[in-house]
């Protein structure tokens, strides 16, 4: 299962960062508008409490005798990660900021693919 999880990171998170850094300021523009929704905010809040709690799930997964795989470490940081990005876009909302954070979170995206991508050759 380990596996499966790490390929379907790589690919996910691969895409998500290429289109962070091909297409910034589009994908601000995208957000932005999404935030215009009436409770888009609270609830962009909302999800990334959900992200940081499967993230802390995954956490204590791996402290248990049988959890120390490189899958459980992946999706913990995955989950942070994606709980990082709805709290900020949230956070901030202006054209600007979600430009720059689109960027860095594509940096991060490609960042943990090209990790993943590593750690599947140890699975």
């Amino acid at each position: 299962m380990g596996k499966y999880y790490i390929w379907f990171v790589v690919i996910v998170a691969g895409l998500a960062g290429i289109i962070r850094l091909l297409l910034p300021r589009r994908f601000a523009e995208l957000q932005l508008e999404r935030f215009k929704a009436t409770n888009a905010i609270a609830k962009a809040k909302m999800r990334s409490l959900l992200f940081l709690v499967v993230g802390l799930v995954f956490g204590a997964i791996y402290f248990i005798p049988w959890g120390h795989q490189s899958w459980i470490i992946i999706g913990t940081v995955f989950s942070v990660l994606s709980a990082a990005e709805a709290y900020f876009q949230a956070q901030y909302p202006t054209l600007e900021a979600l430009v720059f954070q689109s960027r860095l979170l594509g940096i991060l995206y490609l960042g943990l693919a090209a990790g993943s991508y590593v750690m599947l050759k140890k699975v």
